[in-house]
């Protein structure tokens, strides 16, 4: 990305600092004001890291979402969290159990079996309609069933999906918004000439539709 070519500060002389100083005479004259420094605000180059992050978040959920559809991995409780009373911050899952897969269940085995409860709670909270079960033969162990694919679960999914496009699209909104706002506070400084604010407004716009 080729940025354009400007000091990093510039000393400008603001009308609006100038201060009136009365004279004998009953006039009055301009005292010159103290220059300030000025530094550009627009980084093309953080805008392109921002918008290229948030499509590869958004990339990496829908993947994420529609790769565990009916499918048996550990991976498909990999943002549950968990807290273990009021107050307490959530922390992952794996901080208090181990998950494996055995007959077409997820097997959580906890640490200490006093967090099953909490651990239970947090999966249901995941909100993906698995069903955990702890075991009563077993003090330490839940197992989760993951429900087989069907037209509604295949719908939520598709729900899921654009939600989570259409977030990535409000944070590509943002980005642009931002880099809009410094290129105007860079023209208004002199930093920026209008000709050069055009070639840069066409870069960001473009990089927006691109990311669309």
């Amino acid at each position: 990305m080729i940025m354009p070519k400007y000091p990093t500060t510039v000393r400008l002389l603001s009308s609006s600092h100038a201060v009136l100083k009365k004279s004998k005479g009953g006039g009055s004259t301009v005292k010159n004001a103290e220059p300030m420094d000025v530094t550009p605000q627009l980084d093309l180059d953080g805008v392109v890291t921002q918008m290229s992050n948030a499509v590869k978040h958004c990339g990496e959920n829908v993947r994420a979402m529609v790769g565990s559809l009916g499918r048996i991995d550990a991976s498909i409780l990999d943002d549950v969290r968990v807290s273990t009373g009021k107050g307490v911050k959530p922390t992952p899952l794996h901080d208090y159990a181990t998950v494996g897969v055995r007959d077409d269940v997820l097997v959580i085995t906890a640490f200490d079996s006093s967090s099953l409860k909490h651990i239970e709670k947090a999966v249901y909270a995941l909100g993906r309609d698995l069903a955990p079960q702890i075991m009563p033969d077993e003090e330490d162990v839940m197992i989760v069933h993951v429900p087989k694919p069907t037209g509604e679960t295949r719908k939520m999914l598709l729900q899921r999906c654009i939600k989570e496009c259409d977030h990535a699209k409000t944070k590509l909104r943002t980005v642009r918004q931002a880099a809009q706002k410094h290129m105007k506070h860079d023209m208004d400084a002199k930093l920026l000439s209008k000709n050069d604010s055009q070639k840069e407004a066409k870069k960001v716009c473009g990089m927006y539709m691109l990311t669309l």
